[in-house]
């Protein structure tokens, strides 16, 4: 009889999230209302409420689902180990980009700025900091720093999520492996050197 009920519930759930996802694509976040989220997933309000006290409610849950399994991804990646190499952040941008092919549409409505869904981008921002600050000692880092350290986890952290962005919004118009393999040489020695332009070296007098 339990495992009647569990099954039951679970069906719930996912028809519930479906429902969601859809209604995503098709509405954007705001113009949705659990009469739509009951109708589209064939169920009461009443049930709706069982499963979720409300509308945000729902949406943290399908963003710490999703949020979980992008942290589950990643934890493996070597990212703190000595000497650095190239590879280690293209592991990581790879592990998030496959991640993100396998939920591509959720991650479409997710990171469209019409939707207004901030904190879907603030968390996922957060877990990559962390993941890339990994095993960070400051203690055995040089002092003074020549830039600061906090800048340059900000600033590899904004062009990590820009291309993730751009990925989406491109249709994933490039394989996983490429993007990732590229991104790490643009990390690693600068834009304009990976781009193959030569620069004039200036010396003091």
């Amino acid at each position: 009889m339990n495992k009647k009920t569990d099954l039951r519930v679970l069906r719930t759930q996912q028809s519930i999230r479906k429902a969601f996802y859809e209604l995503l694509q098709e509405k954007g976040y705001e113009a949705i209302t659990i009469q739509d989220l009951a109708d589209r997933a064939m169920i009461n309000r009443n049930t709706f409420y069982l499963h979720h006290q409300s509308k945000p409610d729902l949406l943290n849950t399908c963003m710490d689902e999703l949020l979980g399994e992008v942290k589950k991804a990643i934890v493996l990646c070597p990212i703190n180990t000595r000497p650095y190499r190239i590879s280690m952040l293209e592991t990581v941008m790879q592990a998030v980009l496959e991640h993100v092919s396998r939920n591509a549409s959720f991650y479409r409505v997710m990171l469209n700025e019409e939707n207004r869904i901030y904190p879907f981008r603030t968390k996922l921002e957060t877990i990559l900091k962390d993941k890339l600050n990994e095993g960070r000692n400051p203690a055995e880092e040089p002092s003074p720093p020549e830039i600061s350290r906090e800048l340059l986890l900000e600033y590899l952290v904004s062009s990590f999520m820009g291309v993730v962005i751009w990925w989406v919004k491109s249709d994933l118009s490039l394989p996983a492996s490429d993007v990732s393999a590229q991104f790490s040489r643009i990390a690693a020695y600068g834009y304009l050197k990976a781009a193959g332009v030569a620069l004039e070296e200036t010396h003091a007098l």
